[in-house]
Order: C-alpha cells, then structure tokens, then sequence
C-alpha cells in the first residue's frame, strides 16, 4: 500500500546528513521569534515546566531553556540529542534530553505545557498518533496547554510538487513526492546525493486538516482553544502551509 506507514528514525534522520541540508532552512525559522510566540500562546509563568515533544537538535528547547524555563526534549534521534546536549552544554543550559518514544514517557502531570513543532507529528499509523497525543496529554497537568505545528493538508493536496530538489554546491537532497488519499499521508522517497555518493530512504507523514486535527485532539482529552496558519499568525486557509493548534488538556 502506498501510504503504508514504514519509519525507521535512524534511517531516514541521520542527524549529521539532515542538519548539513536544512542548515539554511533551519537558520530562516527565526527561533527566538517562534519562542516569544510560544511563550505568549502557552502562558508561560517563571518556571514553567516543558515538553518538547520530538524535539530534534533542540533548537526550541535551548532557546526556552535560555528564559528560564524547565525543559525535558524528547527525541528518537540520538544523534539529534547529541548535537542539542552539545550546545546546551557550550551554554551551562538547565535543559534535559531523552531518547525515547514519547507514547512511553510514563511521567503523569509533569509538565505545565508541552510543544510539538516542526512536522514533528504523523510519522505514525492512525491509532499510533492518537495514541501519542493521549501520552501528550497524559504528561500535562489539569489545564495544561499543548502546542502543535504541522503541514497544513488542504494546503499540500493542492501544492504538491512531484520533485522538489535542494542543492548544496555538488550535493543534492531530492525528494519524489505522492499523495495517497486512502490513508491520508504524503509519501516522500528521498535521495541523498553528497560526496559522489547516493543514498535513498522512504517514508511517508500523515497529514491532517484542521477539522481532522481539531477531532483528534478532542478524542485525545484536548480542548482546542484556536488555530492559526503560520508563525506570522495568519488564518488558516487554503494558503497556508502550516498548521498551528492550541490545545488545553481538558
């Protein structure tokens, strides 16, 4: 089946190979700027506990842990751990990382809010993602908030490009694309061209509309609070390629 959910993370993210090829995206995020947003969003309070959910290299969960906030990034990447342990260390940062599933943190009301950010959600099957976002609330304490940025699907459906390639001088990073409207999911097999050398991975991400995304988190035990298209704050609308929710634990 084409959108047959198949992920190996060590596979598909070799941190080193990923970082060298978004470098340049991830520099253009703005991370100081997607963090104030969060702080206002969330409601922060001094000391407010966190989870970053899929936390990657730690980019977001550095910046929070820099305002002073208490932060756990949990990631199944040990290499992207490794490059977030590296510069919170650089930085004597009060930040802890852990390798692991997040539908396995086992940490009842832990935390006063959580994120997941940056297509960090949908690698799983149907009952996997909601599964995992019952882990999210699970964690949060009565009230608790959740953030959640993903690919905005009614935006990809009618934007999809069947190639898409990003070059770094000789190096090539090359992305095939499909949509599978049976299972929901947008399929990429993408090759890594570096060196004079290829290596191909396949994967495929389940994609939510807001009502999709807004139903889930309901049977998840969230409330959701409001919706927005981007970073900027825009609406969401057919226009816009991201998807923000915010959700409280109901």
């Amino acid at each position: 089946m084409l959108g047959q959910p198949y992920f190996q993370f060590d596979e598909v993210f070799d941190a080193e190979e990923y970082l060298y090829f978004y470098e340049d995206t991830l520099r253009e995020e703005d991370t100081p700027r997607q963090v104030a947003l969060i702080e206002r969003e969330l409601d922060l309070g001094p000391g407010a506990r966190i989870v970053d959910l899929g936390c990657g290299h730690g980019r977001h969960a550095n910046e929070l842990a820099r305002r002073g906030y208490g932060v756990l990034g949990v990631d199944m990447v040990m290499g992207f751990l490794d490059v977030a342990r590296a510069e919170a260390r650089r930085e004597a940062l009060d930040v802890e990382y852990a390798l692991g599933d997040v539908r396995a943190l086992g940490m009842a009301g832990s935390f006063d809010s959580a994120i997941c950010l940056f297509d960090a959600f949908g690698f799983l099957d149907d009952a996997g993602n909601e599964e995992y976002l019952r882990a999210a609330a699970d964690a949060l304490v009565p009230g608790g908030r959740l953030l959640l940025d993903v690919r905005n699907r009614d935006w990809i459906v009618r934007n999809i490009l069947p190639v898409t390639v990003l070059d770094k001088g000789d190096d090539l990073m090359i992305d095939r694309h499909a949509f599978d409207t049976t299972s929901g999911r947008i399929v990429d097999r993408r090759t890594y061209v570096r060196g004079g050398r290829a290596r191909t991975v396949t994967f495929s991400i389940r994609l939510y509309s807001q009502s999709e995304l807004t139903m889930l988190l309901r049977a998840a035990g969230f409330t959701v609070e409001r919706a927005w298209g981007g970073w900027d704050g825009a609406p969401v609308s057919m226009a816009t390629n991201r998807l923000l929710v915010l959700a409280q634990k109901a």
